[in-house]
Parts: structure tokens; sequence; C-alpha cells
């Protein structure tokens, strides 16, 4: 992700005085809340494209994409698949999409980077928007140089990803399964497969294909569903940069809808310039639903969500109780403890065993019980 200087630290920090969004997560502007947790929040979208539609955001403000913490997207992004999980049960749909339009000409309207998640199903108000099939004529041998660039820069751009965030499943040995044989393969891990689509959109177009899940995103692990979101903005990236474009759009296509029959889950990245004939962006609905009403049917199903990441912080705290952990303060020096002073000073000794909690500076029980010795 992006660097945050100091100088445009302070420009996010004027930007925040006046963002709207900044003011909905302070409480200072009301909204249908969906959820939210320490770093994100979802409300429901005042003007819905559709009955469900709904805005994930960070709590932080990050006017685009590449400038959110590593440790936010993931969290941010892997709640992804349960979020569509909750919409498609409350709404009672088949599939969903998620659209990000990064820069005005892609559809961006606020300063606050947040991103677009909408219930689908066949006939509904969006129809075959999402389709991105169209005959556009693009010429062949340009998008073909491109093709072999975006196959070189990719892979070090995600081989310097990996080397900044490590993970234990990236070991290179990569089993490509079968319904993604036949794409025209740009890059490729154990997790995502990226390739060109047979009727490219524009230069650039890309689509990013999950090697785990063919049609349900909502199948996906936290760890899975992070994961492609980062190789589709690390695509957004290469194109931005390679083609000079001043924008670009990220479709997630999952489940059955008229835009996508086959029910394939798909993550599309559009390169985007002025007039450049592309319409991703669907027109508010006239009768708008009872955002009220829906709210709580969406939140019946999100409340789960919200048990469970409370569960799971309560499994990262450290229980001093449970670790046999004795603390020798110097009311306890005597007799009783011959082998944990020194003769004379009355000090503790150092544990002699490398691997004696004691000897790591990084632990946190060991600064726990030095914490507890200076106390006393």
């Amino acid at each position: 992700m992006a660097e945050i200087t100091p100088e445009i630290q302070a420009q996010l920090d004027e930007q925040k005085k006046n963002c709207p969004f900044c003011k909905i997560i302070a409480g200072e502007i009301e909204s249908n809340g969906i959820y939210e947790d320490e770093s994100i929040k979802v409300i429901l979208d005042i003007n819905p494209w559709i009955k469900g539609h709904m805005l994930i955001m960070p709590k932080e403000h990050y006017p685009i994409m590449p400038f959110i913490p590593a440790e936010t997207f993931r969290h941010m992004f892997g709640l992804v698949p349960k979020l569509i999980d909750a919409v498609k049960k409350s709404m009672l749909t088949t599939g969903a999409n998620v659209l990000i339009a990064n820069g005005g000409v892609a559809g961006q309207q606020s300063p606050h980077f947040l991103f677009h998640l909408i219930p689908r199903e066949k006939g509904d108000q969006i129809f075959d928007r999402f389709l991105l099939d169209d005959d556009r004529n693009i010429e062949k041998e340009k998008n073909s140089q491109l093709k072999e660039a975006l196959a070189k820069n990719i892979p070090i751009m995600m081989q310097n990803h990996f080397s900044r965030n490590p993970s234990s499943w990236h070991t290179g040995n990569i089993n490509t399964p079968s319904f993604l044989e036949s794409r025209q393969k740009i890059y490729e891990d154990e997790k995502a497969l990226v390739a060109m689509p047979e009727n490219p959109q524009c230069l650039g177009h890309l689509v990013v294909y999950s090697s785990e899940e063919e049609k349900y995103f909502e199948n996906l692990d936290v760890e899975s569903a992070s994961h492609v979101f980062y190789v589709a903005s690390f695509c957004a990236t290469a194109v931005f940069e390679g083609l000079g474009a001043q924008g670009s759009n990220i479709i997630l296509k999952t489940g059955e809808s008229d835009d996508n029959p086959d029910a394939l889950l798909e993550i599309h990245i559009l390169p985007r310039y002025p007039e450049d004939g592309i319409d991703v962006i669907p027109e508010p609905l006239k009768e708008k639903p009872n955002p009220e009403q829906v709210a709580s049917k969406i939140k019946d199903e999100t409340f789960m969500i919200a048990h469970e990441q409370k569960e799971e912080k309560k499994e990262e705290v450290i229980n001093l109780d449970e670790r046999k952990i004795e603390v020798i303060c110097e009311n306890n020096y005597g007799d009783n403890n011959p082998d944990e002073t020194d003769d004379d000073s009355g000090n503790i000794k150092e544990d002699d065993n490398e691997d004696s909690i004691g000897n790591n500076p990084e632990d946190e029980i060991s600064l726990a019980i030095r914490k507890l010795k200076e106390t006393k």
C-alpha cells in the first residue's frame, strides 16, 4: 500500500473536517447502520440502486484504495463473504455485486473510500449492467502487447507484496483448477489467477478469479477473500500506471443474475478514461424501500458476524492465569528459592533456557512480569 507521508496526512486531516462519511461514522449525521466494529462501518445507501444496497467503508479517512493499511484492508475485504451471505439471506436473492470506483471518471463521488455491495437476482432493476462482455473492437495487437507487459509487472508487484506480508500458504506449489485452465493467464498463485477476458471492454481489462471457488464468493474464508481483492487492487494499480488511466473500476460478480447467468465468481478491473463509453453506475430506484425495515432484516443476519468478531477478539487475549508463571518478588527471596537468586545480590537470575519466556524481549508475558517486579 502507498506510504502516507506527514504532508499527505495533513491533507487527509483537512479532508476529514468536511467529509460527510466521517461525520456519519462519528454519529454527527444519521444513517441506517448494518454492521460496525473497530475499523469498519456498513450502512444502507440513501439512494439505493436496489433493495439492500449497502456501503462499506473504513472508519479512518482514506481517499483511495492504495492508502488503506494492510490490516484494515484484510479485515474489511475479509468480511465481504459474510456480508454477501447476510444480504442474500435477508433479501432472498441469488447473487451479489461489489463495485469499487477509484477516481471521479470511474464514478467515485466521495473523498472517503468506500465500496458498494448490492444483492442481485434475475429480473432485477440492474438487469445486465455488469455483463461486461460486449464486442467493443479493442485493438488486438495493442492488447497483446499490454498483456506481455502486465505478465511481467504484476508478478513483480505480487512478489513485493508477499515479501512485505508473508503468508504461510504461499509456498509456490500451484495447481490450476480445471475450471480456470482455458483462461489467458497473466498471473497465478495458490489462491488467485489473473487473465484477460475474451471480449475486453477496454485496453487493460483484467479479470481476477479465485482458484478455490468457482461461483460463490461467500464460500471463501477471510484469508482467501482478502487476497483476491489484494490481487485486484494491484492489477488496478498496474493498468492505471501502465496505461495512464484516470481511474478504475473493480467489480465483483458472484451468484446468479441476468448479467451473470452462469453464476461465475469474477472480479473485473476496468481502467477508466473520460468519455470511454463505459457506464457501470446504475440509476437509483425511483421508489425507495423503507430503509428502517430493510436495515432491520439485514441486521438480523449480521448479528452473528458481530458475535463472531467478539469471540475472535477474546481468543487473542492472553490470560496470565492460564500460564504457569512463578513471579519471584523481593519479599519471597530466601531459603525456599535458593536457585532463583544470586548468592550475594539477591537479584533474580536469568534463565539459561533459550526458550524461556523471560529471554524473549518481544514476549508480552515477560513484559508483564517485568512490570510486576518493578511495582514490588
